[in-house]
């Protein structure tokens, strides 16, 4: 049978609050009373369980994190960099998938709150303007990290990626390799998705350099492999020019969209240029190598889990309270110079 907070107390004869106070340290306890606890919890082989410790404290050192797949590259990435800051602080990592449902979310939102998780870090799918004004009602720590809210204007520290200047880059660097016919396979387009953002993105800087895109050269996709090659087909099947590079919202989008060229007899570059976004592992081993723009997703969740254990241990922010990480170009050999 395990040992109790209650066991320890009463080996110890001092209040259950005295242990909890001797474990937390939150409260000055006499020597003799300290020494007493720390001895029958050496005795007993005690390991207190976290959500109790909660009680006493009123949270524990769990910290949530919620994603919507586990499975994805970028989001595991992302979670081992969180993973390597809070261990280091002794918290423990509880990770709950969402599956891209925002009301699915909010329901573990509140239940990591009911639990006493010290705080969440939320990779949101779709946070519009009356989920940022909930979350901050809540009066709970939470970061939000790889996504902007909608209309977030840093009321909800955040910590992710330009998507807006990501596109830019992209698009000036298909442009300094002389492709002016530049087609776009996007991400899906909820309201306030990455996928949104950077579609609009896309047509806010073809616009400013005077680039012609015709309907046929933007289709949709759901950042899998799969929707790649069904939506280069489509560019393919409707374009009556040929673009002469593709721009995909991620890596396996692009990877997918080379395969459907090769389907049809061409080759990438020398056909057909395509770049990718994240410079997730693949890309540097696909044929041709992957040209893409690496966003550091790591880093993103080391950033993302400092601004949460600020917000819980100091109860402050950073002076930042929307925090880009840097990203850049990496050039493979997917993209050609036709200028």
């Amino acid at each position: 049978m395990s040992v109790t907070i209650e066991d320890i107390a009463n080996e110890a004869k001092v209040s259950i609050a005295t242990v909890s106070r001797v474990m937390n340290g939150t409260k000055t306890v006499s020597p003799e009373l300290k020494k007493r606890v720390l001895d029958a919890i050496e005795r007993n082989r005690f390991k207190p369980n976290t959500f109790a410790k909660g009680l006493a404290t009123d949270k524990s050192n769990i910290i949530g994190v919620i994603v919507s797949d586990v499975s994805n590259a970028v989001i595991s990435s992302t979670i081992k960099g969180i993973n390597s800051i809070c261990q280091k602080k002794g918290y423990t990592v509880m990770i709950c998938e969402s599956d891209g449902d925002s009301k699915k979310e909010k329901m573990l939102l509140e239940r990591m709150q009911e639990h006493r998780a010290s705080g969440v870090l939320l990779a949101g799918v779709n946070i519009d303007s009356s989920q940022v004004q909930w979350m901050l009602e809540l009066d709970y720590p939470i970061v939000l990290f790889t996504q902007e809210a909608a209309d977030n204007k840093t009321l909800i520290n955040t910590v992710t990626h330009d998507n807006k200047k990501i596109i830019a880059d992209a698009v000036e660097f298909l442009m300094a390799n002389g492709h002016k016919r530049i087609a776009y396979i996007s991400g899906p387009q909820n309201d306030y998705s990455s996928g949104a953002q950077r579609l609009k993105a896309f047509y806010e800087i073809t616009k400013n350099f005077n680039l012609d895109i015709p309907d046929s050269y933007v289709v949709e996709g759901d950042f899998s492999y799969e929707s790649g090659m069904n939506a280069m087909q489509r560019i393919y099947e409707e374009s009556l020019v040929l673009p002469t590079a593709v721009l995909a919202c991620c890596d396996m989008t692009a990877i997918g969209a080379i395969a459907c060229i090769r389907k049809f007899g061409m080759k990438v570059p020398e056909s057909l240029s395509v770049m990718g976004i994240d410079d997730t592992e693949l890309a540097q081993y696909v044929t041709p190598s992957l040209s893409t723009i690496r966003i550091p997703y790591y880093e993103e969740g080391r950033k993302a889990a400092r601004e949460l254990l600020m917000l819980i241990e100091e109860e402050k922010q950073s002076t930042e309270s929307l925090i880009y990480v840097p990203h850049k170009i990496i050039r493979r050999f997917s993209v050609k110079n036709i200028g």
